[in-house]
């Protein structure tokens, strides 16, 4: 193989290693949509864990799920999206379910630091958010939802991932 040869194809080979490494990465809207899923699936785990006290706050979530369904359903699809992007269509439902599964087991022994009331607070606040995606990213931000993701955050120069909201 002539010098020239072995050139290109090195420099296809770093052009398909690059292309992958850029899919890998977060972008801002999905990197958001992980957020606002990891605050509901907070509330849910926490609404189930909180029904047998004082704080009781399953009906509040149930009503802000229902008002916010537009929203969260445009998160799931980001998030579908970004893990369709990161290993293929065939492996993105597994890679969402497995992901969201990671999430919920965060929660199930409570939130340090945080009680059922605190929980209650929150949720009441995203209840009032009325599902407006503005109100429940300062809600995401607010209540300092960090999403526990593989891989980092996508740059200006990395970022080719589009996450617009798909039919």
């Amino acid at each position: 193989m002539g010098i020239i040869t072995k050139a290109l194809a090195g420099a296809v080979a770093m052009a398909m290693c690059a292309g992958s490494a850029n899919a890998a990465c977060w972008s801002d809207a999905a990197y958001k949509a992980a957020q606002l899923r990891e605050l509901d699936t907070m509330l849910m785990v926490e609404a189930l864990r909180c029904r047998k006290t004082s704080a009781n706050f399953v009906e509040t979530y149930n009503r802000f799920v229902v008002a916010s369904r537009p929203a969260l359903l445009k998160a799931n699809a980001a998030l579908k999206t970004h893990f369709a992007d990161e290993v293929g269509q065939k492996g993105a439902l597994n890679a969402y379910d497995s992901y969201m599964t990671t999430v919920a087991n965060r929660y199930g022994a409570g939130t340090e630091g945080l009680a059922c009331e605190d929980m209650a607070s929150i949720v009441q606040a995203a209840l009032a958010a009325g599902g407006a995606d503005s109100a429940l990213t300062q809600i995401v931000e607010a209540a300092r939802m960090v999403p526990s993701i593989a891989g980092d955050r996508c740059t200006a120069e990395t970022s080719t991932i589009s996450f617009a909201a798909r039919p």
